[in-house]
């Protein structure tokens, strides 16, 4: 969110002050992209990591379908992949895409499992205790 954020502010400065002073906006764009792309500008390690063990994790315990599992341990190494310069833009591409397809697979696993699990009432936990 923050590596967005420094984007979109960023770029509305350095589109409003080209207008005025095209080398200025330069300068100020070249302060402002490496903070972009420290923060995270394309680069999804955290993100290839968490789907990848997420996925990993639910695979060894079967909580989740294999398949939905195997298709997010894809996803997660194209986020990790993102930070290899060569085959960043393929990276992200596919994680970014993939990512959304592998969380409303997993919502709507989910929600599925929610309406066949009853919750017991809490009155009923404290007597078998």
């Amino acid at each position: 969110i923050a590596s967005g954020m420094i984007f979109i502010i960023g770029m509305e400065t350095v589109v409003d002050l080209y207008g005025q002073d095209p080398a200025q906006a330069a300068t100020v764009w070249s302060a402002i992209d490496p903070v972009f792309e420290g923060l995270g500008g394309g680069v999804e390690l955290v993100g290839g990591l968490w789907v990848l063990l997420v996925s990993w994790a639910a695979l060894q315990t079967g909580g989740l379908p294999r398949v939905l599992n195997y298709f997010g341990l894809v996803i997660g190494v194209a986020g990790i992949i993102t930070v290899v310069p060569t085959l960043g833009e393929l990276g992200a591409m596919v994680f970014g895409l993939g990512q959304i397809v592998w969380f409303v697979w997993l919502g709507i696993d989910m929600l599925r499992r929610s309406s066949s699990v009853t919750a017991q009432k809490p009155n009923a936990m404290l007597a078998k205790s």
